[in-house]
């Protein structure tokens, strides 16, 4: 069709007046314009479904723009009825019964009864009374009233020790220069160290001499017996 149409103008350009050469010319402005009528349609057609598009999110927007409201609207009503059931709460608090005047009228007469009828007492009831109690509790104020004595033992020097009590390991260690230790005990006790110059004992604030023990490996055992020692 192309060449048909091509043909007929050049046959067609002498009537026309016009120059054989440009006929590529003219073909090549045709082709042009109709190209450019084809992109103003897509153009139109793109700029057509843009708008339809916009529209469509404008009304999608449109239609959720009140649900958010209804959301906040609901949160903002929560938080309304929490904090009236808050309130509500904290006034039954406060409102909750005190102990009436008169409950404490009352206790205060059956406290000044009881005290009358003690006061009733006679001289001679109250001096029984008292040593019935003095007589059940003196087992226990002579408890109270014996002191433990006291084990002490200082070290002159760094020294290794060991307090053995029925078999039991009370202390092992090391007491260094100017160090102290105290047991409150009445039981015998083991005591067993390397050098007894290096340590001073007391036993109830009087001096042992633990030197006097026996040897046994390198390491001196003072078998020390408070009811016989002391």
């Amino acid at each position: 069709g192309k060449t048909y149409l091509i043909g007929y103008l050049r046959n067609y350009s002498k009537y026309l007046g016009i120059d054989e050469e440009n006929i590529n010319q003219i073909i090549q402005t045709y082709n042009n314009l109709e190209k450019k009528k084809v992109d103003l349609e897509k153009t139109k057609e793109e700029n057509i479904y843009l708008k339809t598009k916009d529209r469509s999110m404008f009304e999608k927007k449109r239609f959720f723009f009140p649900v958010k409201y209804v959301y906040l609207a609901s949160f903002v009503l929560v938080i309304f009825i929490g904090l009236l059931l808050l309130s509500n709460s904290l006034r039954d608090a406060q409102d909750f019964p005190v102990p009436s005047p008169e409950i404490e009228n009352e206790t205060g007469i059956k406290i000044e009864e009881q005290t009358n009828d003690i006061s009733v007492l006679t001289e001679e009831n109250i001096e029984s009374e008292a040593e019935a109690i003095i007589a059940e509790y003196p087992a226990q104020d002579s408890v109270l009233a014996k002191k433990i004595p006291v084990l002490k033992l200082i070290a002159n020097e760094r020294a290794w020790l060991k307090i053995l009590s029925e078999d039991k390991i009370i202390f092992e260690g090391i007491l260094f220069k100017g160090e102290e230790y105290f047991w409150e005990t009445e039981q015998a006790l083991e005591i067993i160290t390397e050098y007894p110059t290096k340590i001073e004992t007391y036993y109830d604030d009087e001096s042992i001499e633990i030197s006097k023990g026996t040897i046994d490996n390198f390491l001196l055992k003072y078998n020390f017996n408070p009811a016989q020692d002391i």
